[in-house]
């Protein structure tokens, strides 16, 4: 690691990937090849053709990594785009919009926007302020959305999963159903689970509130049911 050397750019610029201690990035930027440092810190627009490993990385701008991405903490303003499997060991913070190429795995995922992956989520904490597309599981212990645009996932399962909506329903959302900040799941399954604005086939949980907005095909409970007066629920049955 001592030999490593730093890694600064200013403006418009190439460099190859490779082994890095610290990587600072301002303007218009491309690396070549797999790239591994400490931190990278880029202010801009940065495109890595390869994959990215490092403890810390910091975006500000957008930014394309064409390979994986694996990392302890990340934290990325703008728009981002993993065209492979990222990994963020410790907390991954989303002010933006991320679009990953295969799943997602971490500790604690904070998004203030959007996150489009194109499998899988596996978390501990799954924290949204915004809207999220998951082509797959979406799987945590701990899942806290507040939606302003669409969410969609195949299927759901965590310890506690709560579900709310942070605005009011709008005119334009009357004519384009598909901008609605609804949930849209095929199965949801928790020890704990309080949904709004959700349409789903199956809800599976201990304790289970189905609040407004919601369209639910089938419940299966184990100790209690909360149902708003506005929600529609299919058939409900205690397990």
């Amino acid at each position: 690691m001592e030999n490593r050397s730093d890694l600064n750019l200013s403006g418009i610029g190439k460099a190859q990937g490779g082994s890095y201690s610290h990587i600072r990035l301002d303007g218009m930027t491309k690396i070549n090849g797999d790239t591994e440092c400490i931190t990278l810190d880029s202010n801009g627009t940065l495109t890595v053709e390869g994959a990215l490993q490092s403890d810390t990385v910091s975006v500000n701008g957008t930014a394309t990594v064409e390979g994986g991405l694996s990392a302890n903490r990340v934290v990325l303003d703008g728009m981002v785009t993993v065209k492979a499997h990222a990994v963020c060991q410790d907390l991954l913070t989303v002010n933006g919009r991320l679009s990953i190429g295969s799943r997602l795995d971490g500790e604690k995922v904070e998004v203030f926007g959007s996150l489009k992956t194109r499998d899988d989520v596996q978390c501990e904490v799954f924290s949204v302020h915004g809207g999220f597309s998951v082509d797959g599981l979406l799987n945590a212990g701990l899942i806290d959305v507040k939606m302003n645009m669409p969410c969609r996932a195949q299927e759901i399962g965590g310890e506690s999963i709560m579900i709310r909506r942070l605005k009011k329903f709008s005119v334009l959302e009357q004519f384009v159903p598909s901008l609605s900040a609804k949930l849209q799941a095929h199965t949801i399954e928790g020890d704990e689970v309080d949904l709004e604005y959700t349409e789903a086939e199956i809800v599976r949980g201990n304790d289970v509130r189905i609040g407004p907005g919601c369209k639910i095909g089938r419940v299966e409970y184990k100790n209690r049911l909360k149902r708003d007066g506005d929600a529609v629920i299919g058939t409900a049955h205690q397990i």
